[in-house]
């Protein structure tokens, strides 16, 4: 936020754009989790093993009145209320930061909630609207190759 007011004080545009994702610690697919850790961050063996452990025997159901649902195990979905969730979440979109960085536009990620932004000087701002556009479609393009949910 700072780089954006810094860039309007000093005369240029700027953009902030702030996405927002549906249920996003409930989308996070364990198989994509599991292999993004070993092959970006080379968490191997006995982490791999308790990561692996920690997502798998998830199950849920649904409760109406009475009445409930067989439970069904849980293929997507990292424990949003736990210390470990939130991290697990932040190393399945850090490939984001970079996709963001390509469109020379600054990321800022805490948790589920993720900004870009980034300044342009008032002559170039036909071309900076278009690479603010272009930067949104690929995230979006990734989101959706990463079963997130991107809100419009």
């Amino acid at each position: 936020m700072s780089h954006t007011l810094l860039a309007i004080d000093l005369g240029d545009f700027a953009a902030l754009v702030l996405l927002d994702l549906s249920a996003a610690f409930d989308t996070v697919d364990h198989d994509i989790l599991l292999q993004r850790l070993e092959s970006s961050f080379v968490i191997v063996d006995a982490a791999l093993d308790w990561s692996r452990t920690y997502l798998s025997g998830r199950k849920q159901f649904v409760r109406c009145g009475g009445s409930r649902s067989p439970a069904v195990p849980l293929i997507c979905e990292v424990p949003q209320r736990s210390v470990h969730g939130p991290v697990l979440f932040i190393l399945y979109v850090a490939d984001l930061a970079a996709l963001t960085e390509e469109h020379n536009l600054s990321p800022h990620q805490f948790a589920d909630d993720t900004q870009i932004n980034g300044p342009c000087p008032p002559s170039q701002v036909d071309d900076f609207s278009s690479t603010v556009s272009g930067c949104v479609n690929d995230v979006a393009d990734w989101m959706r190759s990463n079963r997130l949910q991107l809100n419009q």
